[in-house]
Formats: structure tokens, sequence, C-alpha cells
């Protein structure tokens, strides 16, 4: 890999001295203020697209160059003040002045994306439904799993929870392989055919997460069918001026429900136009906790069934994670240039429901231990030469899934000699090569926009004797074109991708016809977007599209036991790939004291693709037996609404809630062969908040309380198409466990934090919050916790934070 780096850095040395000459090259200039006309220092002004900043000096004088003549999108920031967001079009060598006030934080009003759209754009006036975390939330809110983190701060969002670890995304309705991952703009791959099997990334690495709501298969192509999530990591830091400076942030923190102590520590350090960046972050945690409660080994004499097997502390659900990165930029006259590389590992024990026998009491507990790894580098430039902006992204990864046998604990694993050189039964490794390309050309009057190339290669390998799927070679190439038409105060985007993906699998023991082992697929995705924003903060948003998602190599060729779903399954090599047609429409408010959306949407998904229990079942090792699960397909539709309101009343108090409401049905699943509900939907909820923000006093600033409550309906499971249905007394399909359940009842819960910066005059201020987690010990089972079968959800969980920055 670091000849593969050498040679391209050697070709990027060719292309940065034909770019234009700095007399080209244009600059904005100014001064950040408040409201009453004082300096701001240290204020963040950044061209997001072109991934350029500054901050402003001791006067709030600031100076941001070498940037392409064109349009820019700039994000003003600075903490307990309202994100500005100012659009400016350059002309080639042009210097143009640009003060900007901020005004005191009431509510968040608008940002910057870049994520999903054909360039940069505020979120009130981008076609598409983008959602921003900034770093304020990703500081303050973060946790051990992504889909959790944003849960918690993105409203519309759920999470496939196993653990306190273990947190898979859902975009209205869809997850997995149908929500891409991405690490600055590049698809991440997490073996996500399993259920339980979550992004393997941490956010203390990134400045900003965001989320794109619907098909961007345009742009990401396969995967990108339900959205995408895409992890942007700080840049590499410069002073503009030649002086050696450093800086940095560190966090630590606490969780009392599984006793999870988290520590992260970022440095860097710039002269002149370099800057380096290292960072690394800990995390250790014990079992978690749930109410006590009783039972089924309990209350079965009574004739009770559906109750939980496990309470209080929820047996080997422990995990220790631990991630680093590294980075060096440069930047000049021909734009930037970064190399960036980072490590993640999970080492976790996961609780498996089938520990003794129902006569048992208590039931003695049964775990896998798992170890999980992912490295990843990428190199990545903003290269300018004639108003052309060139994109380039050349990236290595390397994922690593690796299981030890049911009752095999991580503590076996180490006594057999550690997490890399225990003889893994399950033993999964792909290597994933990368190359992207984005040309942001220059306007054609009121039309500018990208077109791009992108060409994937994965080598997966199935190591270990428990062949769950045959090793492969996968091949995606695909191009593309993006625009967007500005007729202020009517924004129009449009786009088109295609894409030829080619599958490949290696015979193995299990293969049934080696005629079907090679697969291709060709697509056409399209998309067409307009915003109108017709009153200050006020616009309306649809969009059309269509995307698509290739069959994965588990899907296609599958065959061997499953641990995660207690199933043996079995692929299908003649899927199609799905198609997505999908519509929305949404009404934007940002204001000053009030922030709002509502959108609906409906997602119409032909060749849809899922697991069904067959009723089958299969003898596996020691003559036990487990259920067949088979892949099929069907043509699905999700409808949906998802609405948030954010008011401030009064300066110290402000309110909100939200809700999201959707369904989703699939031809021939209903138990008379009509309609019948598609798996893993997430429930209906509503929720809501009060917060107050007291004004700032002495040393104490940004403060706040909230209390919040979440309302969950009941969900009943989507019969045999539903993972872990087995559980579900409402499911007559095939024996049941007496434990347990798959269908969920409605429960609320309330959570409470607390948070405030305090001055402590050495010019590192420290940001403390302590919040509580399901504040009253609700008893109860979210629809999309894989434990929900044998175990509650967490108890109460008591959080404490610590952060500074230096």
């Amino acid at each position: 890999m670091s000849t593969r780096i050498l040679v391209v850095l050697s070709l990027l040395t060719f292309l940065v001295p034909t770019a234009e000459g700095q007399s080209t090259r244009s600059t904005v200039t100014g001064t950040v203020t408040d409201a009453d006309g004082a300096p701001l220092p240290g204020a963040q002004i950044a061209d997001v697209a072109f991934q350029r900043g500054t901050t402003a000096g001791p006067d709030g004088r600031y100076t941001l160059d070498g940037l392409p003549p064109g349009p820019h999108t700039l994000e003003i920031r600075f903490v307990g003040y309202q994100t500005a967001v100012r659009e400016v079009t350059l002309q080639a060598g042009e210097t143009r002045e640009m003060n900007v006030s901020l005004e005191e934080r009431v509510l968040e009003t608008d940002g910057v994306t870049v994520t999903g759209t054909a360039r940069a754009r505020s979120t009130l006036r981008a076609p598409q439904d983008v959602d921003v975390m900034g770093t304020e939330d990703l500081q303050s809110g973060r946790s051990a799993a992504l889909g959790e983190l944003l849960q918690e701060n993105v409203d519309g969002v759920s999470s496939i929870q196993t653990g306190a670890q273990a947190g898979k995304p859902v975009l209205r309705g869809l997850s997995g392989k149908r929500v891409v991952l991405l690490k600055d703009g590049i698809a991440q791959e997490y073996y996500q055919f399993g259920v339980r099997h979550f992004p393997t990334t941490n956010a203390s690495e990134a400045e900003r997460v965001e989320v794109v709501r619907g098909a961007s298969s345009i742009l990401y192509g396969s995967d990108a069918l339900g959205g995408a999530i895409n992890v942007i990591s700080k840049p590499a830091p410069t002073t503009g001026v030649d002086a050696f400076e450093v800086g940095g942030s560190a966090s630590t923190q606490y969780y009392t429900n599984n006793n999870e102590r988290a520590v992260s520590l970022d440095l860097s350090a710039a002269q002149g136009n370099v800057g380096w960046r290292v960072g690394a972050e800990r995390r250790i945690a014990d079992n978690y906790h749930t109410p006590d409660a009783s039972t089924f080994s309990e209350t079965k004499k009574r004739g009770t069934y559906g109750d939980p097997r496990y309470t209080g502390e929820v047996p080997l659900t422990n995990f220790e994670q631990w991630s680093t990165y590294g980075q060096v930029g440069l930047q000049g006259a021909f734009g930037t240039l970064q190399l960036y590389g980072d490590y993640w590992s999970n080492a976790q024990n996961f609780l498996l429901p089938d520990g003794g026998t129902p006569g048992d009491t208590p039931f003695p507990a049964r775990g896998q231990g798992q170890n999980l790894a992912h490295s990843n580098v990428v190199l990545k430039g903003n290269i300018v030469a004639d108003g052309f902006v060139f994109k380039p992204r050349l990236s290595w990864q390397r994922s690593l899934r690796q299981a030890g046998a049911p009752g095999t604990t991580l503590g076996d694993i180490r006594d057999g000699g550690g997490l890399g050189g225990f003889d893994y039964p399950l033993d999964l490794k792909t290597d994933i090569y990368t190359g992207r390309l984005e040309v942001a050309h220059p306007s054609i009057g009121n039309l500018s926009g990208t077109i791009g190339a992108e060409v994937q290669h994965q080598d997966a390998d199935t190591r270990g004797p428990a062949e769950l799927q045959p090793s492969a070679r996968t091949w995606n190439t695909g191009v593309f074109f993006f625009e967007d038409l500005d007729l202020d105060p009517i924004t129009v985007s449009f786009g088109s991708r295609l894409d030829v993906r080619t599958v490949e699998a290696v015979p193995n023991d299990r293969t049934t016809n080696a005629d079907q082992l090679d697969n291709t697929y060709t697509t056409l995705s399209g998309a067409v977007g307009a915003s109108y924003a017709f009153g200050d903060g006020i616009a309306i948003a649809t969009n059309l599209s269509s995307g698509f998602r290739a069959p994965s190599i588990f899907e296609l060729y599958a065959s061997g036991v499953h641990g995660g779903v207690a199933a043996f399954q079995v692929g299908n090599p003649d899927l199609d790939p799905e198609r997505s047609y999908s519509a929305d429409l949404s009404l934007r408010v940002r204001r000053d004291r009030l922030t709002a959306e509502v959108t609906g949407y409906v997602n119409a998904i032909q060749n849809y693709i899922y697991l069904e229990n067959t009723n089958r079942e299969r003898v596996v090792s020691n003559a036990d037996t487990l259920s067949v699960f088979a892949t099929g397909q069907t043509d699905a539709v999700i409808p949906g609404i998802e609405a948030t309101v954010e008011t401030s009343p009064l300066p110290w108090l402000q309110v909100g809630g939200s809700a999201a409401v959707l369904d989703g049905t699939g031809d021939g699943l209903g138990a008379d062969g009509g309609d019948g509900e598609l798996p893993l939907l997430p429930s209906n909820t509503v929720s809501g908040f009060v917060r107050w923000v007291p004004a700032d006093t002495g040393p104490l600033s940004n403060s706040q309380v909230e209390l919040s409550l979440k309302r969950s309906l009941e969900k009943d499971a989507a019969g045999r198409f539903e993972p872990f249905a087995q559980f579900d007394a409402l499911d007559t399909q095939g024996p049941n466990p007496p434990f347990g359940t798959a269908s969920t009842r409605a429960y609320s819960v309330v959570n409470v934090e607390a948070r405030t910066t305090l001055a402590l005059g050495l010019g590192a201020p420290l940001t403390v919050s302590v919040g509580v987690d399901n504040l009253l010990d609700e008893t109860y089972r979210d629809f999309l916790d894989t434990y929900k079968g044998y175990a509650l959800s967490p108890g109460r969980d008591v959080q404490f934070s610590l952060s500074t920055t230096f």
C-alpha cells in the first residue's frame, strides 16, 4: 500500500505545478463580531466543500485565501453563537470583504452540507433532506455506537442496538446494506449483512457527521438506497505564517450502567502551510444492567410466558474498544492535499440465547467472543486548475470480523493466545481499494456542479472453517454527474449515474452450482429535486429519485451457521438488484426563535431482499438443530412522515418535539399471502423536551438543563420474516422459546442532562455535562433491541463527561 501512495504522490507533484498561479486565486477577508460589534477572536471560517478554513485573530479579523473562482458557501462558527452561512461568488484574483455579525445562540438555525448534494449548500436551501452534527454535538454526545449517537442527536434516526457498543443506524425504515456509511466520501465496508453487525468507526476523529435521507445512489452507488451517513474527518491545521503552533482537545466519559470508561486525546501542530494531527480513544465497559424484574425462571411455574430470561446484570455483554488516527496535510496555491489513516478495534462478548435448558434455575449464560477491526488509509486532495476543482480520493481499507465458537468468551480467546493468535472458526477479512475522482466545473451561467468516476475492488477472504459466506472478488465502476441550477429563490438539482458491478465467488465445499458463482449488474440511477426559499428562513423542497442496491456476497452465496441470528442461512445466486423509486416533500423553517420541519415521503422498492424463516430445521454440530433462513425477494412500499419543531418563547426557555411515523409492506409477506409487514422497521415514536438556558454568569457559559421524554408505540414483529421472531408468542410458525418476545409494547423513557462550560482562566475552557438516561428506571424492550428476545433494554444510566480544548 505504501508503494501505491508514493506513486500517487509522485503523480500529484506533476499536477500541482500546472495549477493556476496565485494571481488567479481569490480571497475572502473581513471581521467576525458579535451583535454589539465586539470582535470574536477564535471564530472559525470554513469553506467546507474545499476543505479550507481559518480562524479569526484577536481583533476578529480573518483572511481565507487561495480560493478558486466561482461560487462558495462559507460557514462561520463560534461557540455559543448561531452558525452563519454565507454564499459568495468570486472572480479570478478578486479579494472580497465580508464582515459577519453573529447572534448569540437561541436555536441552531442552519449549517452547510457537502453530502448528497451537487455542491455545498445550506441545509435550509438544499433540495436534499440533510442533517449535520457539528463538533460541539460530537464532543458532548459521543457514545461507543454510531447508531445510538445519531439516534440521540438527529430527529427521525433510529438504531438497531445490541448492547452498549453495537448500534446500526436506521433511516426511514432502511438499514444495513441499504444505508451507506462514508468516511470522507468513501464507502466503508463492515459486513453490513448481519443485523447485529454495526459500523466500525468512531466519532472522536470526526469534525462533523452529515446524514442524508433518501436515495443517494447517483453520488455513492450501491448501498445508498436509503441514504448516506458521511463521517468527515478533522482537517489538518495550518497557520498561514512561518510559525509553529500546537493545539488539541481531550475528553473523558463515564457511564454507571455498564461501568463504561472512555478517554480521548487529539493533538495537532502546524507550521506555515503544513499541519499534523494525531488522536486516540479508549473505551472499556462491563456488563450492562436492566431494571430489576421477574425472570421467566421465577414466573414459569405460575404459567407466565414471555418474561425475559435475564434481568439485572446481563452477563457476557462487556466490551473493549479503541481507535487511533493520524494525518498530515499540505495547503498552498494549488489547493489542499492530505494523507489520513486510522485504526479501530472492538473486542466484545456477545450473549447468546441458548445457554442451558428451560428447566435450569437460573439459566446458565452462554456467550461468544468476537474481535472486530478496521483499518483505513486515505489520500485526498482539492486541486485547482483553470477554474476546475479536482477532488481525487484514493483509499485502502481492511475489514476484519472474527468470532469464537459459541460458548467461547474473550477470556478463553486471550488464554488461547490473544485476540491476534486465536484460531477463530468464523474469520472474515476483506480488503477494499477505492479510487474516486470528482471534478467541480466552473459555473456555466447559473449552472454549477460535479462530474465524477469511481472504481472499487473488494477482495473478501473467508479464512476460518465456518464458511458462512465464500471468498469472493467484487468490482464496481461508476460514472456520474450532479448539477445545480441556481434561479434564486429556486434551486434545481438533477443528476444521473451508471454503475457496473461484478461479483465472482470462489468455489468451496458447499458450492452447489459453479455456473452461478459469477454475477454482473448494470444499473442506471437518476434524481431531480428543487427547493424554493419564499421567505426569510422558510423553504420548501422536493425530490424524485431512483436508486439501486446490488445483492451482497452473503445474500447470493451464504450457506452456513450465522450465530448472530441463531439460524442456518442460505443465499440465492439468482437475486435481482433492488430498485428504489422515492419521492419526498419538505417544509422547513429556520428562524431565530423557531425551527421546524415536516417531511412526507414514500419509497417503492422493487426486488426488496429479505430473509425468511422457512420452518425447516438443519442439524449442525453436536446434533443441535437450527432454523433455516433463506433469502427471498418481493416488491415493497415504505411511506412515512417525519416532523420536528423547536422554539424559544422566552430567552431562557426552549421547548420542542418530534414525531416519526412510518409503515412498510411487501407483496406476499402476509399470513394470507397478501401484503405483510417488512422486517426491522422501527416503532412509531413521539418525543418532546423542555430546556432551561440561563444567562452566562461569572466563569459559566453556554449552560443548559434539559428534560426530555420519548414515547415509543407498540410494534408487532413481521412474523417469520423478522429476525428473532422465534421468541414471539404471536408467531405460530414452529416451536417458540417460553421466554422473551419479538413484538414489543409501548413505553416511555425520561432523560435529563445538565451542561456548562467553565472558564478556568488558563485559555482552556472545560465543558462539563451530567445526564441520566431512563431516569425512572422504566422496564421496557425497544423493538430494535436485538436482545429483546431474552433480556430487557438498559435501565437507569448516569453519565458524566468532561472535555476541553487547548
